[in-house]
């Protein structure tokens, strides 16, 4: 009896990174999720499911709306859980088509149910929010998919609080990377203001940060893209590569390095559940980052054992530190040692940047050559997929399932009562590493 196992819809962009591997991902997912296999009652199951690729939106840009929306009318009455292959930006762009897919069809997602939530095969570059919920720092091999399948269909869901960066500027910006649009709407974005303002949206559930994280990360993109920066990651040493662009940290000046310019060293916060502003100083520093889970930089957990049980991924707030040299930044992103203290848990912040500067958001960079207006505040809460503990997904250190927690007044909408099928692992794949 019971409910049939939740619907998978798994995202791959087979034309991304190593093709060949990324073939192999795609073909393997579509081998699982179109085959009946024994549950743990001993009967059959037919496991159904489909993959969406995502490098279709060259052809088609509203392919993974038009894909979400025929898979949800499909299935009505059948729960439906998003398998995304790929690192946070991947997982980031499927929810805002999710959402664009909702807002044009509200009657296949009605407000007494809450949307897909997402698991994750991490197939990115730091893969954070991956090792913070317990999918593991990457993907091996490709016949580990199998276990993959097998966490999403078992997976508890658990909530996570999305934010909204808007940029704006006097003049239009052109080094903006995709995930950011222009606001049309916004007061300020119209001419008939006497200064007209270009006003910029982007979107992150991680971090944002400014200044040297920023900075080396960008080295490292533009790296990655020439013939001996892809040569060194497919060989597996991109952390070489990291090593090689931590130069763009400025350590040789000291303290003759270039400090955040942010206006009066101030930024203004607003604490959850409103109230009047206050003004947090940030002093001199050399980056300034907002982060909502416990992984950055690639699995580090940069809050000490006091700060680490008061951070929680959908409590409507973000954690704000700042970084005030370069062996600062070297110790956290090591030893995890001198770890940075926190200056403010806001729900809102605000500042100016009196020059150009280096961001990123979830790991994607982008350098712009004029100061601008920041402002970050929550945008709604998604749902993601937390693997179970038994059999366990992947941990390590200081990230624990512990840290996020299933909302009690949704669970009898994200579980089912269907058997777990048990997946075997396919034969001739073992060997295949991703």
């Amino acid at each position: 009896g019971g409910q049939p196992p939740p619907y998978v819809m798994a995202f791959v962009n087979s034309r991304s990174g190593n093709q060949k591997v990324s073939g192999a991902i795609k073909n393997q997912l579509l081998s699982l999720l179109n085959a009946k296999f024994q549950d743990t009652a001993g009967g059959k199951i037919n496991l159904r499911g489909e993959v969406c690729e995502l490098s279709e939106v060259i052809a088609n840009p509203m392919h993974v709306r038009d894909a979400i929306k025929a898979t949800a009318g499909a299935i009505r009455g059948r729960f439906l859980r998003f398998l995304v292959c790929g690192g946070d930006g991947t997982v980031t762009w499927v929810l805002q088509e999710l959402e664009a897919c909702k807002n044009e069809n509200p009657e296949l997602f009605p407000e007494t149910k809450v949307d897909p939530p997402i698991g994750i095969v991490p197939a990115g570059t730091g893969n954070d929010l991956a090792r913070s919920l317990g999918w593991g720092p990457k993907l091996r091999y490709v016949a580990d998919l199998v276990n993959y399948v097998q966490w999403t269909l078992a997976a508890d869901c658990v909530p996570l609080d999305q934010w909204k960066v808007t940029l704006r500027f006097n003049s239009a910006q052109t080094t903006l990377p995709n995930a950011f649009t222009v606001v049309t709407d916004h007061p300020s974005s119209t001419s008939s203001s006497r200064t007209e303002i270009f006003a910029y949206e982007g979107y992150f559930q991680n971090y944002f940060s400014v200044g040297m994280d920023a900075a080396v990360t960008f080295g490292v993109e533009r790296a990655r893209s020439r013939c001996c920066g892809r040569c060194c990651f497919n060989m597996g040493f991109g952390k070489l590569c990291y090593g090689f662009q931590a130069y763009r940290t400025k350590c040789c000046l000291c303290c003759c390095a270039p400090t955040v310019s942010i206006r009066d060293g101030q930024a203004r916060v607003i604490p959850p559940g409103g109230g009047r502003p206050e003004v947090v100083d940030v002093g001199e520093a050399r980056q300034l980052t907002l982060l909502n889970i416990n992984s950055y930089g690639s699995g580090r957990v940069p809050f000490s054992h006091g700060e680490l049980p008061g951070v929680s991924p959908a409590d409507g707030r973000l954690e704000m530190f700042t970084l005030r040299n370069a062996a600062q930044f070297a110790c956290m992103m090591g030893p995890e040692r001198c770890l940075p203290e926190v200056l403010a848990r806001p729900a809102e912040v605000s500042f100016d940047l009196l020059g150009g500067e280096y961001f990123q958001i979830d790991g994607e960079s982008w350098h712009v050559p004029v100061g601008c207006h920041v402002e970050v505040r929550r945008n709604r809460q998604v749902w993601m997929l937390r693997p179970p503990t038994c059999p366990i997904g992947i941990w390590r250190g200081r990230q624990v399932p512990g840290f996020w927690h299933g909302g009690s007044e949704n669970r009898s909408m994200l579980r089912t009562t269907a058997s777990t099928p048990k997946i075997p692992r396919p034969s001739g794949t073992a060997s295949s590493r991703a």
